[in-house]
This record gives structure tokens, C-alpha cells and sequence, in this order.
């Protein structure tokens, strides 16, 4: 019994130790697979197809086709970012090998972890900055693989490399929603605005309208368009980037743009053959629209004014619409002279210690040009005999938004009055030649104190 006993410990010690040997002389051919997987999977995170074409061996897969499937070359810029932002969230894990030391090959699983782009932030981004601040914040998608290293040979071979580049780099085969091709297959037409036979007559803005296929706005990451406008050689404008929210888009070159090197002294832009060369924000052509500006000498509006008696200023508003345009954007009920120191003392009249003569007129919410305005003093209510040249104050203004109501605050300040008769001119243009809108207001000789004592 005893050396029964004796035979089975011996036979158990030498099994444990032959186990313990196999261990020992199977690392070195673990580590082995294990490098070359980590090298592999290194190569297929960066992508490079002429390191990874070496671990398909015989094969008919060329560095071409590595290359469509990691960066296809059809493939938009819109679509390259999106690849290459999925691209660059890869990350990797090698497990351990399972090592068969009679066929001397190990298996050894990965597991990929790439950024959820169907999440729903994904999903719902609109532009290409949204989408990759999305995959910032998106959980991650993990994609398990496995291998089999092959360490019969002078050097290790992965026996289905192919399997796994095709499963990482899946999403570049997937539909994604996003516009293909480039912006201008999606253009439709484009034209001049208010531009008959492509001439603008003493203009300060010129313009044109571009249409795109609705199909378009099916897509996501639509590009965004600019423009630029040249007088001759010179290049006058260059927009921002314009994203695209509907189908229709004007593009417009006035005479803020223009700059008061680009406007004649009218404040028309200067005559001469302009271009208008519209890209998509990657600098592709769209197209271009040519016109033409001509300009015709304008003379001045003649200054004049209704002739009431002193009485009526103190009744009744005095003004007159010369422009109907403004009239149909103006609030007239809301519109007066504004008593803005309390010497007010009639619709139209102040008294003679008032600082400030001022018109308010009330304007659509939509009204943003710029108003030029002149007053003029005359003993008489009928202004007979002004000089025009010489307005007694001018200035201009913008509308100032007030609650829900904007005004044009047609000011004129100043430390003495004397008793008799204010117009005011109002303007369209900074030449002063288009007469908009015209008012008058009277300055009694007393003083508000007289008016309200008396």
C-alpha cells in the first residue's frame, strides 16, 4: 500500500512539473501573439493600408481596396469628417491568447470600442460641429473580435486580418443620412434682383437670388455657401459662411459693404460692371451673375412747406409725408413733436426756454435704414426765403426701440431758442437729395412758466 501510495505522489509531482515546463515553453509563443496583435491592431486604429496589406498574405484584397474602406475616395468632405471623427474615437483592448501548442496557433480576441454615432445626439446634429461635439459626450460602441495567430513560420501570421479591418471600419459602409456629392448638383437657379436686363439705376444695393432642390434639406451636414463682389478686377466683398435653412437665399452687396470709397456722392454705388461668384464653403463654384450699375444726376428735392397760422401749430400736428414708402411703415397716431423738458405748448409748439426740438416717428419694427434730417428757422410759417444750404442743425439717426415700439428721434438740442418758425426735413439718402418726410413746429415768445401762469 505504502509504495502504491509512493507511485501515485510521484506520478501526480511529475504530471504538475511537465504542466509547469508546457507553461514555461508556451510564454515566449503567448507574448509572441500577443505583441503582434497589439502591433496589428495599432495598424488597423491608424489606418495605414500598406502596413495592413502585409497581414493579408495571398490574397486577391489589393492597398486600393484597404484604402476605399478606410477612406473612400467618393466620399464628400462633409462624409470624410464624419469618417475621420468616428475614426479617431478607436481604441483597443488585446486579451490574453488561448495558445494550442500542437497546432502552434493562438487565439486571441480584441475588443474595439469606437463613439456611438447613432446616438441621439448624433443623430440629430445638423452641421459637422455638432456631430463631433456630440461623439465627445455620446457612450461608446464596442465591437468584439478574434484572431488567430499563426506561429508555424519564421514570423507570426493573423489568419483572418481581413474579418476585423472590415468589422472596425464598418461605418464606412453604413448610410449615414448626410448630403452626397457636393452643393452645387443640389443648385437649381439663380438670378439678378430688380435688375431689368442686368442694368441698376442710381442703386445702393444690388443683389441676387439663388435656389436650391428642396431634396436637398433630406440630408444632414448641408454645407454653407459665401459669395464675393467685384467691381472689374477689384474684389469689394467677401462674405462669412451662409448656412442654408431654406431652399431660396438672396445674396446682397449695399452700401455698407460698399464703404463710402464705393459710393458716389449721392450714396449710389459707383457705376461700373459688378460680379457676383458664389462657392460652397469648401470653395467650389456654384456660379456667378454679372450686372451692370449707371448712374443719372439727381437734383435736390425742393425744400417746402404748407403756410398756417400761428394758431394752427398750436392745434393741430403739422407734418407731411413726401415718401410712401415711409408713410406705409410709419405710425402716424403714435408719431409728434416729443416735449422733452416740459415747454410744450400746443401740438406743435414750445415754449421759448425749451432746450430740445424733437419729432418722434413711429416705424415698423422692420424699419432699420438710417434717416438724415435737417431744421430750419424763418420768421415766417411759410419758410419763404430759407437758405437751404444753411440748415440751422442736422443730424441722423437709426430707430430706437422703445417697449414694442420703435421711433426715429429727429432731435435738435440747443441752449436758446428764438420765438418763430422750425421745419424739419427728413431724408432717405446721406446726399440729402430724396426729401422723405417734412415737419414744422412753432416757438412762442413766452416761456412755459408764462404759458401756465397765464
Amino acid at each position: 500500500m505504502k509504495r502504491l501510495t509512493r507511485v501515485v505522489l510521484a506520478t501526480l509531482l511529475l504530471s504538475s512539473m511537465m504542466l509547469s515546463l508546457c507553461a514555461c515553453s508556451n510564454q515566449k509563443e503567448i507574448n509572441t501573439a500577443r505583441a503582434f496583435c497589439e502591433t496589428f491592431c495599432e495598424d488597423v486604429k491608424s489606418g495605414d493600408a500598406d502596413k495592413l496589406l502585409t497581414y493579408l498574405g495571398e490574397t486577391d484584397v489589393t492597398s486600393k481596396d484597404l484604402k476605399e474602406l478606410i477612406s473612400p475616395s467618393v466620399f464628400n468632405s462633409e462624409e470624410n469628417v464624419f469618417s475621420s471623427a468616428v475614426k479617431e474615437s478607436i481604441r483597443y483592448n488585446v486579451q490574453d491568447p488561448i495558445y494550442d501548442y500542437k497546432a502552434k496557433t493562438a487565439t486571441v480576441y480584441i475588443s474595439w470600442g469606437e463613439a456611438d454615432y447613432n446616438s441621439e445626439a448624433a443623430k440629430s446634429s445638423r452641421t459637422v460641429s455638432e456631430f463631433k461635439t456630440a461623439l465627445t459626450t455620446s457612450s461608446e460602441t464596442i465591437i468584439t473580435t478574434s484572431v488567430t495567430v499563426d506561429l508555424n513560420g519564421e514570423t507570426p501570421r493573423i489568419l483572418n486580418a481581413k474579418e476585423v479591418i472590415d468589422a472596425v471600419y464598418e461605418f464606412n459602409t453604413v448610410d449615414h443620412g448626410i448630403m452626397p456629392g457636393v452643393l452645387s448638383d443640389y443648385y437649381k437657379n439663380g438670378s439678378l434682383v430688380l435688375a431689368p436686363n442686368g442694368v441698376y439705376s442710381n442703386t445702393d444695393s444690388i443683389g441676387v437670388r439663388i435656389d436650391f432642390d428642396k431634396e436637398l434639406f433630406n440630408y444632414r451636414f448641408i454645407p454653407g455657401i459665401t459669395y464675393t463682389v467685384s467691381r472689374g478686377e477689384e474684389v469689394l466683398f467677401a462674405s462669412e459662411v451662409i448656412n442654408l435653412d431654406e431652399d431660396s437665399l438672396r445674396l446682397d452687396f449695399t452700401s455698407d459693404m460698399a464703404g463710402e470709397t464705393g459710393l458716389n456722392e449721392d450714396g449710389f454705388l459707383l457705376d461700373g460692371k459688378y460680379t457676383f461668384f458664389v462657392y460652397d464653403e469648401h470653395a467650389k463654384k456654384i456660379d456667378s451673375f454679372e450686372c451692370t450699375v449707371k448712374n443719372e444726376v439727381i437734383e435736390p428735392e425742393l425744400i417746402e412747406f404748407e403756410d398756417y397760422k400761428e394758431d394752427y401749430y398750436l392745434s393741430n400736428l403739422v407734418y407731411e409725408f413726401k415718401d410712401s414708402d415711409l408713410m406705409g411703415d410709419s405710425v402716424v397716431v403714435k408719431s409728434g413733436w416729443w416735449d422733452y423738458d416740459g415747454t410744450s405748448v400746443g401740438k406743435s409748439a414750445f415754449a421759448s426756454n425749451t432746450k430740445v426740438i424733437g419729432f418722434s416717428l413711429a416705424v415698423s419694427s422692420e424699419k432699420e435704414d438710417e434717416l438724415y434730417y435737417e431744421y430750419y428757422y424763418s420768421e415766417e410759417s411759410d419758410f419763404e426765403g430759407i437758405n437751404e444750404m444753411d440748415p440751422v442743425y442736422q443730424g441722423s439717426c437709426y430707430p430706437s426701440a422703445y417697449d414694442k415700439q420703435y421711433c426715429y428721434d429727429l432731435d435738435y438740442p440747443s441752449t436758446e431758442f428764438k420765438p418763430g418758425f422750425y421745419g424739419l426735413v427728413v431724408y432717405g439718402d446721406k446726399a440729402k437729395k430724396h426729401i422723405v418726410f417734412t415737419a414744422a413746429c412753432i416757438v412762442v415768445e413766452e416761456t412755459s412758466d408764462d404759458v401756465i401762469d397765464g
